[in-house]
């Protein structure tokens, strides 16, 4: 069920396809966490001499990459919440 908001010519997304969008991102930012994490542990059980690579006296490859793993995490909950301010509650609003 599409509704025209007085003004616009696009009708509102339905709830059906808010929450598919909403699904759909949710999706492919967890898929993107798994392909990262999972990619770091491969390594450090598969290749453990690649992350034992001194970049450095004192910093390794491991040293580097743990950390990117945890700010990656950070960096698709930051995607995920500006996607859900700007896209998502912008079609809830029109919903109402």
């Amino acid at each position: 069920m599409n509704v025209v908001i007085p003004g616009n010519t696009d009708p509102a997304p339905s709830v059906s396809a808010l929450a598919k969008k909403r699904l759909i991102v949710a999706l492919v930012l967890s898929a993107a966490m798994i392909v990262i994490y999972f990619s770091f542990m491969g390594l450090f059980a598969f290749d453990k001499a690649l992350l034992g690579t001194i970049l450095v006296p004192g910093l390794s490859l491991c040293i580097v990459l743990g950390p990117l793993v945890i700010i990656s995490s950070f960096a698709l909950c930051l995607v995920y919440v500006l996607w859900a301010n700007r896209v998502f509650d912008a079609g809830i609003r029109n919903l109402r």
